[in-house]
């Protein structure tokens, strides 16, 4: 129930505004539930009832379920059921994704966006009699479980033992991923602080959501059968404008994935043109709201602001992007004239979200391809998430040797890469960016040296790596190997004016001789030093350059 006090102070502002009952009682309820403040400015009505609801938005509006199926080959949106009928995917996999519906809030139909009650899904021929059962038992993660004469969440039920604990946590999973657990006794979404507070959930259950051991996956990929969180489904659907409806993409999934070569993933169409974009194109153009931008937004990135100190000591304000491995910095954005500082002064005042913030930059910044680029890092294919060579090692992504490989290959080329960024910084700041550890620091000491010279000790003369190598100044086995990894890359390195040149150039210009240049000039005689981490087969350095893929983030 309702205090007076806190009646007296929801009433008067609603009253601005012609509210209905059911309206009026909701957001009454969300004051006594703490999901809104009873703060002296809505005490004495200096908030209005369209700013509370635009608060309230995430945890009242249309649930963020999957409602069905689109079929990439015919350009149509399918209902689950309509699916299992057209022979697309199994029945088993359909329920779990009505039940998933149905444990969020409603029976949605794809066509037309409407959400119908277990019932009146019923009674309409949206679900058919045989699910009568699960459907209603899935819909009391929303209207709760019914226990010595209380009304239990499905935490609360979990913890009296009336609901199986996976089953549980499969289904809190499935409402924190659509946008909150749902408090049994309002029937709406919650903030997380206020679901811990009221014992909709602890923290220990909180923790160990995507805990496989402990809560192993309850979904699956249609397609392949592959068990999944309902979050990861949620990852790869696309919003349809027409109907406002999540669907699951069925065909190129590649279309609807992150990838390295696209700055966004494409995650909007539209079913009645065709019509596909990007979360902040839609948002932009008007097709879609605020809430809905914000919630696909967040199911591709995890954008968080840090400040750091470089090795010169300025300070830095960097957003990372946690899901994908990019990196943004402000002052470079400053420098660069793609950021004002009006729009600066927005974000910092909370006008722009960090995501709307992050996308604003991403959307002006140019980004070129890189001709002479080494392989900057990896793309964990899993994750969709860009990493730099060493943490690929550490996540034992790559061995130990191919990553040194692909460290010297940077190195002897212009510095060790950042790909959250795209630079190329010296060994000392790869080390205090974490790029680098002390002992392959200490091993690309001399690859350095390749790029920016080698001093003779006589005359002082900057001489090349051939040069070196021919003085006896530098090791034969590393000095092969920079070269190998320059000429790969575009040509070797002049270390009195960091320009590339070809070999014939090098060969007339005496900075290399003829017969390691023969040497290099032979495919076969190129070491296999790069192992592949799929397919564990040996190749060199070069083929693993023409492996790889374009980055759109850094070039």
């Amino acid at each position: 129930m309702v205090g007076n006090s806190q009646s007296d102070i929801t009433d008067p502002i609603l009253r601005k505004s012609s509210v209905s009952d059911k309206g009026r009682s909701g957001k009454s309820q969300t004051v006594s539930f703490n999901i809104i403040d009873s703060d002296s400015s809505l005490q004495t009505g200096l908030i209005t009832v369209e700013e509370i609801e635009a608060s309230l938005a995430q945890f009242i509006g249309k649930p963020s379920s999957i409602a069905g199926v689109y079929m990439e080959s015919s350009k149509k949106k399918l209902s689950f059921l309509d699916a299992v009928a057209g022979g697309f995917i199994s029945k088993t996999y359909a329920i779990e994704f009505l039940e998933a519906q149905a444990a969020t809030g409603s029976i949605v139909d794809p066509m037309t966006g409407e959400g119908f009650s277990p019932s009146d899904a019923f009674e309409k021929g949206i679900i058919t009699g045989d699910l009568k059962d699960k459907i209603n038992e899935a819909y009391k993660a929303v209207s709760g479980y019914t226990h010595s004469g209380k009304i239990l969440s499905v935490f609360q039920a979990m913890e009296e033992r009336i609901l199986d604990r996976h089953r549980g946590k499969a289904l809190i999973e499935t409402q924190i991923a659509t946008g909150g657990l749902i408090h049994p006794l309002i029937g709406i979404r919650v903030p997380m602080d206020c679901a811990l507070e009221q014992g909709l959930i602890n923290q220990a259950t909180l923790q160990s959501l995507y805990d496989p051991v402990s809560n192993p996956k309850d979904f699956h990929f249609p397609e392949t059968g592959q068990k999944a969180y309902y979050s990861e489904l949620l990852r790869i659907c696309v919003y349809d404008v027409n109907g406002g409806v999540y669907l699951l993409p069925f065909g190129d999934q590649h279309l609807y994935t992150l990838s390295p070569s696209s700055k966004h993933r494409i995650s909007v169409i539209n079913t009645s043109n065709g019509a596909k974009m990007s979360a902040y194109e839609a948002y932009k153009a008007g097709h879609i709201d605020k809430r809905t931008y914000l919630f696909l937004s967040q199911q591709e990135s995890e954008w968080q602001e840090t400040t750091v100190m470089d090795s010169s000591r300025n300070l830095l304000h960097i957003l990372t992007d946690h899901k994908s491995g990019r990196q943004l910095c402000i002052e470079s954005a400053l420098s660069l004239k793609i950021l004002q500082t009006e729009e600066l002064n927005s974000y910092r005042s909370g006008q722009l979200s960090i995501s709307e913030f992050a996308d604003l930059l991403i959307s002006r910044r140019v980004v070129f391809n890189v001709p002479n680029s080494p392989v900057a890092g990896l793309w964990d294919v899993s994750l969709k998430k860009r990493l730099p060579v060493f943490k690929g090692h550490q996540q034992n992504l790559v061995d130990r040797l191919s990553a040194l490989r692909l460290l010297e290959a940077q190195a002897c080329t212009g510095g060790i890469c950042d790909p959250a960024s795209g630079e190329r910084v010296l060994i000392k700041e790869a080390q205090h960016r974490g790029l680098l550890d002390e002992g392959f620091a200490r091993q690309l000491q001399q690859c350095e040296q390749a790029y920016y010279g080698i001093i003779h000790p006589q005359n002082g003369k900057t001489l090349t790596v051939a040069q070196a190598m021919q003085e006896n100044l530098f090791p034969k086995d590393v000095g092969v190997k920079c070269l190998e990894f320059q000429l790969a890359t575009g040509g070797l390195i002049n270390p009195e004016s960091q320009q590339r040149v070809s070999l014939e150039d090098a060969i007339q210009n005496c900075m290399i001789d003829k017969a390691t240049a023969a040497h290099l000039q032979h495919d076969n005689s190129l070491s296999k030093c790069i192992t592949c981490p799929k397919t564990k087969r040996k190749m060199s350095f070069k083929e693993a350059l023409e492996k790889s893929v374009f980055d759109s983030h850094t070039g």
